[in-house]
């Protein structure tokens, strides 16, 4: 997709391929999902483009606290203080914590560097750490944000890639933002499983978009499945991975491989595209946790435990 992408008249597919952001126009605009704080300067550069003063935009979404969907905001919360950050009730915890907050902005520092030394950007913000991350606006199940001219967005929990997901469906529009918590997609047809939180609870969350059905499919990475039976198709593979590396596991496991094995071989076969990004210890550090939380899902210690 060449970006801006008009994903239908009320939503445009902004940021990159990696990261991806979505301005949803109401009677004021809101801006879902925060990228990284690399993509701050092409995305001001694309609103530009679309001639959408600051001034119209109203809120900033964060669907859940993992860096990579929430580092363009602290510069645009900096530059025009009216923007409302709107995320999960359970952030209030996160977002006050300095300790938590340290982490995010310096997970944020590294894939900034990583993306210059690629030559993916030419310069980004250079952000200091603060000992809180701004938070205006919070939401749980049910919440409704109303932008007015018939947006109305509905908020549902969508937890298990982390416990504080929300996925927010604009009716009118039949899209639902799902961000990480409809599994993780890179093209033209790889799914990784994403269960840092809860394997159980990822289940149910697929389940939960599955209901609701909807017409598009906005992804916080690589963008947006557009159409009914794509949508389908896509939380039906994000479900088929997640039985597919449970088998995987309790075979290997079974088989007497370590965590440690286990991990090592599904980082290099698995860790592609947009993950190569990533330093290669952050990327082990993740499939290792993702070998655990399937351990504890069927209730098996180990000792490296």
């Amino acid at each position: 997709m060449l970006l801006p992408f008009q994903v239908t008249k009320n939503i445009t597919l902004l940021g990159s391929e990696f990261f991806n952001l979505y301005l949803v126009k109401g009677e004021t605009y809101a801006i879902i999902e925060g990228g990284v704080s690399g993509i701050t300067y092409p995305f001001l550069e694309q609103l530009s483009q679309l001639n959408v003063p600051p001034e119209a935009i109203s809120h900033l979404i964060i669907l859940h606290s993992h860096f990579d969907h929430m580092m363009v905001f602290p510069t645009l919360k900096g530059r025009y203080p009216w923007m409302k950050i709107v995320t999960s009730d359970l952030n209030r915890a996160i977002f006050t914590s300095e300790r938590i907050v340290a982490k995010i902005f310096d997970a944020d520092r590294k894939i900034t560097l990583a993306l210059e030394e690629k030559g993916v950007i030419s310069e980004a913000p250079n952000l200091q750490p603060a000992p809180a991350f701004p938070l205006d606006i919070t939401v749980h199940e049910g919440s409704v944000l109303d932008l007015g001219k018939g947006m109305k967005m509905k908020f549902f929990e969508i937890p298990g890639h982390c416990p504080d997901c929300v996925g927010p469906f604009l009716e009118d529009e039949g899209a639902f933002f799902s961000s990480d918590g409809a599994g993780f997609y890179i093209p033209p047809n790889f799914f990784r499983p994403n269960y840092w939180y809860r394997l159980d609870e990822a289940e149910k969350s697929l389940d939960k978009i599955k209901e609701i059905d909807p017409e598009i499919l906005c992804r916080g990475h690589y963008g947006a499945a557009i159409g009914k039976e794509i949508v389908r198709k896509h939380l039906q593979m994000a479900r088929q991975c997640i039985e597919d590396f449970k088998a995987f596991v309790l075979e290997k496991i079974n088989s007497g491989w370590s965590v440690e094995k286990i991990s090592q071989d599904v980082n290099v076969r698995f860790s592609k595209g947009f993950l190569e990004l990533f330093p290669a210890e952050d990327n082990y550090r993740l499939w290792s946790l993702l070998v655990q939380r399937t351990l504890e899902h069927f209730g098996i210690e180990t000792e490296e435990r």
